[in-house]
């Protein structure tokens, strides 16, 4: 072996024995402890000092997020998908509530800079994964069980949201999503498979998005966003030669009258791509909502 390359294995190993050893951590632990002074972070959940998620919320935040559910009943912007025997709504399967600590993660994961909040909300959006792939009838997917991949699709990030945030929230979390559950899909008999770029936002759409009277979409009525998101979408290039004939699941962060998964569906659907369903971290209980409801019930705070 070249010596060189051999001393320069050697101190590599070296720089990793003393970064992730106990030497490593008391620096990493000083240097956590310095940037808290220049930009302070407190706890999303309890205020606690120097700590985005401290370890106890990020366990509350697992508990709230532990027991997926069905979340289509309040969503009324749903799709309604017609067969021969029945008119149903396109099923949705969210991982919890979106209220208290979970809002307020998703919140400082999108809009707050807390990126490593993904690490923490991810396993909620595989658990929600995990049951809408539960929910797709066997009958209704083509082929053999786990003979062809399906397509995990979520909706491209408005053109304000790339420039002001700099990452796509979704893709993130459906990468976290991914490393923890892909094994379980697989056994279910679905090869998932993360696909970006098959979309984009209509030239329209992105103008209106950069727009300072506009706001962003969290802000509009239920009546507003159905309106907005009507052809605010369109199929990329790979897009066109991806979907035909494809099985998706759509994927989410925050189910709210569901417009966005509408207007997914109406574009897939009319590419050829068969919907089998959809996958959201959280889901907002609607106008109206029931005590019994499992958007009220889902969450320990509730």
């Amino acid at each position: 072996m070249d010596p060189t390359r051999q001393r320069t294995g050697q101190l590599g190993r070296t720089v990793d024995r003393v970064w992730f050893g106990p030497t490593g951590a008391s620096v990493r632990a000083a240097l956590s402890s310095a940037a808290g002074i220049v930009t302070p972070v407190w706890c999303i959940g309890c205020a606690e000092q120097d700590l985005v998620l401290c370890a106890l919320c990020a366990e509350d935040l697992r508990l709230m997020t532990r027991a997926p559910f069905a979340a289509e009943e309040q969503a009324m912007a749903l799709p309604l998908l017609m067969d021969a025997q029945a008119i149903t709504v396109l099923p949705v399967s969210a991982a919890g509530r979106y209220a208290g600590l979970v809002a307020r993660a998703v919140l400082a994961f999108k809009d707050h800079g807390a990126i490593g909040l993904g690490a923490a909300l991810g396993p909620g959006l595989a658990r929600a994964l995990r049951l809408a792939a539960a929910r797709v009838p066997p009958e209704s997917a083509a082929g053999v069980p786990g003979s062809r991949p399906w397509l995990l699709v979520s909706p491209p990030s408005s053109l304000r949201s790339q420039l002001t945030r700099g990452f796509d929230p979704v893709q993130v979390l459906l990468d976290r999503a991914l490393a923890v559950s892909a094994r379980e899909l697989r056994q279910a008999g679905l090869r998932p498979h993360r696909v970006p770029g098959l979309l984009c936002q209509s030239r329209a759409a992105a103008l209106r998005s950069l727009s300072p009277r506009q706001g962003r979409q969290k802000t509009r009525g239920a009546r507003a966003r159905r309106r907005r998101s009507v052809g605010s979408l369109e199929l990329t290039p790979r897009g066109r030669r991806l979907l035909p004939g494809a099985d998706v699941l759509l994927v989410d962060d925050v189910l709210t009258s569901g417009s966005t998964l509408a207007e997914l569906h109406r574009v897939l659907t009319s590419a050829g791509a068969r919907i089998h369903g959809a996958a959201v971290l959280a889901a907002t209980p609607g106008p109206g909502a029931e005590v019994g409801s499992p958007l009220v019930r889902a969450s320990p705070e509730a």
